[in-house]
């Protein structure tokens, strides 16, 4: 039986081993420069949304300010007029 395959083997082993050298092994270790990376992405990405959400709300605030400023229409014509067309008298 091989000792790889041997559970007991593996279980005494385990308890064998010290704890914190697996903790020291099994921590990943961050650099300043991936750290820094991935802040300027974060804050990259806040960016853009703050400057799209303000994008989107001077857009809003433009277009109503143009509804509102432009000019009305015209009154219309009566479709029938209130008073029958005078026929002026020939002499």
């Amino acid at each position: 039986m091989n000792d790889k395959d041997d559970s007991w083997k593996r279980l005494v082993n385990a308890v064998k081993t010290d704890p914190l050298e697996e903790e020291e092994t099994l921590a990943p270790e961050v650099s300043v420069k991936t750290l820094r990376e991935s802040v300027q992405a974060l804050f990259l990405a806040l960016t853009w949304r703050k400057l799209s959400l303000l994008a989107a709300l001077l857009a809003g605030v433009v277009f109503l300010v143009v509804y509102l400023m432009r000019d009305s229409p015209a009154p219309q014509q009566p479709i029938i007029p209130a008073e029958p067309p005078v026929i002026p008298q020939t002499p």
